[in-house]
């Protein structure tokens, strides 16, 4: 699964996607791609890119995240994601992941907030 995913972070790159600002913080900058919104009744999956300010301890700028939400109950789940040596996913990709489908219940005024609120409109 591991394989498979990276791959397939590989062939969906930041190259094609049409990023939009949803948040600018003093830390960081998140952005979403919205030609990547899927929907399932109150579920929704969509890819979400963000630009540290600064770089991290292990030198990453930005990372590149797919994750689902669930509309109703307001609780998201990483599915999976590359973390990048340079902003907009550029450089190298550091690390890549899938996630443990953990649920996670959103806080109020947070990038996760902001996006579910967005995702869910649509």
């Amino acid at each position: 699964m591991k394989l498979f995913l990276a791959c397939l972070m590989m062939l969906t790159g930041s190259a094609w996607a049409e990023w939009v600002l949803f948040l600018d913080q003093e830390k960081a900058q998140f952005f979403y791609d919205p030609a990547t919104i899927r929907k399932d009744g109150n579920m929704r999956r969509v890819w979400t890119l963000q630009n540290l300010i600064r770089p991290s301890e292990e030198g990453a700028m930005s990372n590149r995240i797919r994750v689902e939400y669930d509309c109703k109950e307001e609780s998201y789940k990483i599915l999976g994601g590359s973390i990048h040596s340079q902003p907009m996913t550029g450089g190298d990709v550091l690390h890549s992941f899938v996630e443990d489908n953990k649920w996670r219940v959103i806080a109020p005024d947070t990038a996760s907030d902001v996006i579910l609120k967005i995702v869910c409109a649509k």
